[in-house]
């Protein structure tokens, strides 16, 4: 199939929206991050005089990656001329994002009801951790999946600390689906959106969940047609990973008869073809892949359908693919994004304070009285050099 002749990304779909992102850490900078890389004008509004506490040191390289792209204003919202700059900024914006606890943004008079009297088309996009009961009480990821009702879910086999799911499933993609959504209305008009992490991280489990309330309330006889997605817990033996001889997994996922009978065929164990969910036969599985080396396997499967593949090691995806280049160039590529190599790195704090505030039709003697009194904060070099 030849190319489109025509790209949407190339052209940057969301170039006429500005962003004024308050929001701090992963959720809310990663969320507004993509919206950069789709163009969006975003401007990172940050609380005098540290600003984002992800510009700490251990985490200098997460807020590289996530603020590149951004305008960097830095203002002391404890002070009322601070919050009157925030305010203005906000009236001429299409999106607003913040992610402090429930109730801080209104405390501070920059709520959404305080926003919509000058900007009605505001869409003020709340980021918040735990929604309900809990909802005033400060969390992190853990925290999420413990509150969302799919923790003990998330933790069958060995609980997995590799990446922040729930801050990334619940608190990124998630409200990011739903603000695009309203977005995407051309009839659209303002509006608080307001999305818990916990609760956007149960879209994992969606179709668990469903699929075990609906087996609970059938009758006996039609239990059988809601057990699909038990059958991928990692009880089965066609649809497991396995340890092979040099230390490295394999993935089989032979759910469907015809890719079942292949990997049996392959492996010479065509008596295993009945037994593709007969839980017994996982330490069979187990015994047989440790006899020879992932790489073993994954060539017997070359040829065929069988849904067996090797768990590539990172260091050898790194050097057969373009991952290097990707993420040291142009790091949202790497993940499927579009690319925007010519992004701005991620400001220096308040890098841009000058030059947007003026924009907003301040006069030079007070800018001057702002950045003395501390209201208003610029950084020219950064504190460790």
């Amino acid at each position: 199939m030849s190319e489109s002749l025509w790209n949407d990304e190339a052209i940057k779909p969301i170039q006429h929206l500005r962003v004024v992102d308050l929001s701090v850490m992963l959720t809310g900078p990663y969320l507004t991050r993509l919206l950069a890389q789709y163009g969006a004008d975003v401007i990172k509004v940050e609380k005098g005089p540290e600003g984002d506490p992800c510009r700490e040191s251990r985490y200098s390289a997460l807020f590289d990656l996530l603020n590149q792209g951004k305008k960097s204003v830095c203002v002391d919202f404890d002070k009322i001329e601070g919050r009157e700059i925030v305010k203005a900024l906000a009236a001429e914006a299409d999106v607003f994002v913040e992610n402090y606890q429930e109730g801080v943004m209104d405390q501070l008079g920059l709520g959404y009801a305080d926003l919509a009297e000058q900007n009605p088309d505001l869409i003020y996009l709340s980021l918040r951790g735990i929604r309900d009961k809990f909802s005033e009480k400060a969390g992190h990821d853990l925290n999420f999946i413990a509150t969302s009702g799919c923790g003990e879910w998330f933790l069958e086999g060995a609980a997995n600390y590799s990446a922040q799911f729930a801050d990334i499933i619940g608190g990124v993609l998630t409200p990011l689906t739903k603000l695009l959504f309203h977005l995407a209305n051309p009839n659209r008009q303002g509006m608080h959106l307001i999305s818990a992490t916990d609760e956007g991280f149960r879209a994992a489990y969606l179709p668990r969940a469903y699929e075990s309330l609906q087996r609970e309330n059938a009758n006996t006889k039609d239990k059988s047609n809601f057990e699909s997605l038990a059958k991928l817990n990692g009880n089965f033996p066609n649809a497991k990973f396995y340890k092979c001889r040099d230390h490295h997994w394999i993935s089989l996922q032979a759910i469907q008869t015809k890719h079942w009978d292949k990997f049996c065929e392959i492996v010479d164990k065509k008596e295993w073809k009945e037994r593709a969910e007969d839980s017994s036969l996982v330490s069979e599985l187990e015994a047989l892949f440790l006899e020879a080396p992932s790489t073993y396997w994954e060539s017997l499967s070359a040829s065929a359908e069988a849904c067996l593949f090797r768990v590539i090691p990172w260091e050898e995806f790194l050097q057969l693919s373009q991952s290097r280049n990707k993420l040291n160039s142009d790091p949202l590529t790497w993940a499927g994004f579009a690319s925007a190599s010519n992004l701005t790195g991620s400001p220096l704090l308040g890098h841009d304070s000058f030059s947007v505030i003026h924009g907003l039709g301040y006069p030079n003697d007070k800018m001057a009285q702002l950045l003395s009194t501390g209201v208003l904060i610029q950084k020219t070099k950064n504190l460790s050099s």
